[in-house]
């Protein structure tokens, strides 16, 4: 193993300046990421990780998952367990809801939040109100009109989250 591998995977999981201390003294989230650059040294083929950012802070957890998608261009296949959606949705190609032991629905994340879209988008307006709109000619219009006036702050689409559609999935809460 080369020392220039070893300090590229330190960089991945943010560990480089910590590389001389010893393991033993280190906090549980740095052990958490001792773990993962131990999984991203050898660039395998096949990973598998459950909850890999559990207990890591935001600024670290993108430091994962950067290592994890350069892991996933170099043509790692990697299979994560989350409870965090929105962790799912940066880094996951295909996303699967387990509900009572059994896949309750497969697909891409964008796949997913479109087919459970209610076709509408919400218009934020100057005024600080918001108006829910059709993505038909008659939206189409009233978009049209907030515009020329110059009224519109943002326009967002109005599909559900992974975790909201989870919710529908399952009939349970996240927890």
């Amino acid at each position: 193993m080369s020392i220039s591998r070893i300090d590229e995977v330190l960089e991945m999981v943010n560990l480089k300046e910590e590389s001389k201390k010893i393991v033993s003294k280190l906090s549980r989230g740095m052990l958490q990421r001792v773990t993962l650059a131990r999984a991203f040294l050898h660039k395998p083929e096949l990973l598998f990780l459950d909850e890999p950012t559990s207990a890591l802070d935001p600024v670290n957890s993108r430091h994962i998952y950067r290592g994890l998608q350069e892991l996933k261009d170099n043509g790692t296949t990697i299979f994560l367990t989350t409870h965090d959606m929105n962790e799912a949705e940066l880094l996951c190609d295909r996303v699967a809801f387990l509900h009572n032991g059994s896949i309750q629905l497969i697909g891409p994340p964008k796949e997913l939040r479109k087919s459970y879209a209610d076709n509408t988008l919400t218009v934020e307006l100057t005024d600080g109100t918001t108006e829910v709109i059709s993505k038909g000619e008659d939206g189409a219009e009233k978009l049209y009109r907030f515009m020329s006036g110059n009224k519109v702050v943002s326009v967002k689409t109005n599909e559900p989250t992974l975790g909201d559609i989870f919710v529908e999935i399952t009939g349970r809460k996240l927890s």
